[in-house]
């Protein structure tokens, strides 16, 4: 008994020493399929010692990966299911390559993700938001998370901005007064300057209309607790589960 306690306290020395290593030496046997000796190698790094000593996020994020598909492979799934969830709560964009592993353990990992998403939320770090943003489109939007509503937003600002002031301007030049429609050479920009007068009104009511609806949709989003409802499904060995994903 001794012994066994001895050698685990080396076992224990060691990896905290060397996690990279022991990692590679475990994603080697990963992919040999060898899942008891992934579990020989990863336990050890996951005990609390260990996290508590050398082992930095990154690192425990890969044995929490290890670990749970040791465990998947090995029929127990509580446990996957559990080193899994530690795992995304390291790296909340972490995912399983359906090129490395089979289709079972990906759906599973997949569920997982989605039956905890709100677990996952929670540790998110939130992104730092500022009020006075939201009444400034399309900065407004890209504070919300609407990237593509951002885009066409400060594209419509960007183009009736443009439109307006060169409108302006050349009507300035040929009219000088609000009666005139003739430049100094004399000659006659009635026609022209009708049209111009019409796309700069056309472009300065299309201004303010866009810069409105910017600052009412910035300052909703920025109340809003929702952002994104999308509806998902996974394909499992004993069926299939859906249901929604949502940011809160």
């Amino acid at each position: 008994m001794v012994l066994k306690s001895l050698a685990l306290v080396i076992a224990l020395a060691g990896t905290a020493a060397d996690p990279d290593s022991t990692l590679r030496a475990a994603n080697d046997a990963a992919i040999a399929g060898d899942w008891a000796r992934v579990e020989q190698l990863v336990t050890p790094l996951l005990a609390p010692t260990t996290q508590q000593g050398a082992l930095s996020s990154v690192d425990r994020a890969e044995a929490d990966r290890l670990a749970g598909l040791a465990a998947f492979f090995t029929q127990r799934t509580d446990d996957a299911e559990r080193d899994f969830v530690a795992y995304l709560k390291l790296d909340l964009d972490g995912h399983l390559d359906p090129a490395l592993y089979p289709p079972e353990v990906v759906n599973f990992f997949n569920d997982v993700r989605a039956r905890h998403a709100s677990e996952l939320h929670a540790v998110k770090p939130s992104a730092k938001r500022y009020w006075p943003l939201a009444l400034v489109p399309p900065f407004a939007q890209f504070q919300n998370g609407d990237r593509v509503k951002g885009i066409v937003i400060g594209s419509l600002l960007g183009a009736f901005l443009a439109t307006n002031i060169t409108t302006y301007l050349v009507l300035r030049s040929w009219c000088h007064n609000p009666g005139d429609t003739c430049d100094d050479s004399g000659k006659n920009h009635y026609r022209g300057a009708q049209s111009l007068s019409g796309w700069n009104t056309f472009a300065g009511v299309g201004l303010i209309l866009t810069y409105a609806y910017g600052v009412w949709d910035g300052v909703r989003g920025y109340r809003r607790t929702t952002h994104e409802l999308a509806p998902y499904a996974i394909a499992t060995d004993g069926g299939a589960s859906a249901g929604m994903l949502g940011r809160f």
